[in-house]
């Protein structure tokens, strides 16, 4: 395994949520790569993408907030990442305002030719079953897109 995308919870508040007791903290998608010798996560930094708070994720699904620092420019942009993908992918993404954690896996993929490799583009539940769109990656030049229904419906006998 390369990396994996997981959820960092940040301390700002949905404006949707402001008024909900317990208090819901905004959670935000990242990825993160992975020490092939001692598979632990390789620190990097990440801008909340709600208040642009910076956090430092060194595990996964957990940050240490950087107080005092909002919106820092060395830490990489989706504009960025794009420049290494191919522009059909990026247009794809850009239709379904993906977060930059998702370029950042696709990204990776195509830098360490990990083909094949399905990625969760969008997930709904509807009357308990799980929509999801698939951006399936065969190969470098090879992708296409699929939508499915999950029925994880569990039936008792």
């Amino acid at each position: 395994m390369l990396g994996q995308r997981h959820l960092i919870e940040c301390h700002c508040v949905l404006p949707l949520y402001k008024d909900r007791r317990p208090i819901v903290y905004h959670k935000f998608p990242v990825y993160s790569k992975f020490n092939t010798k001692t598979s632990k996560v390789i620190p990097k930094y990440a801008n909340c993408n709600n208040c642009g708070i910076t956090h430092l994720i060194d595990e996964l699904c957990k940050s240490q907030i950087k107080i005092g620092k909002e919106d820092i420019k060395s830490v990489r942009s989706i504009s960025e990442v794009t420049l290494s993908l191919p522009i059909k992918i990026v247009d794809f993404l850009k239709d379904y305002n993906s977060s930059i954690s998702l370029y950042e896996e696709i990204e990776d993929i195509f830098d360490n030719l990990t083909f094949p490799k399905d990625l969760i583009i969008k997930r709904e539940i509807i009357d308990e079953q799980y929509h999801v769109k698939v951006l399936k990656l065969i190969s470098q030049e090879k992708y296409k897109i699929v939508s499915e229904i999950i029925d994880n419906t569990i039936i008792g006998e």
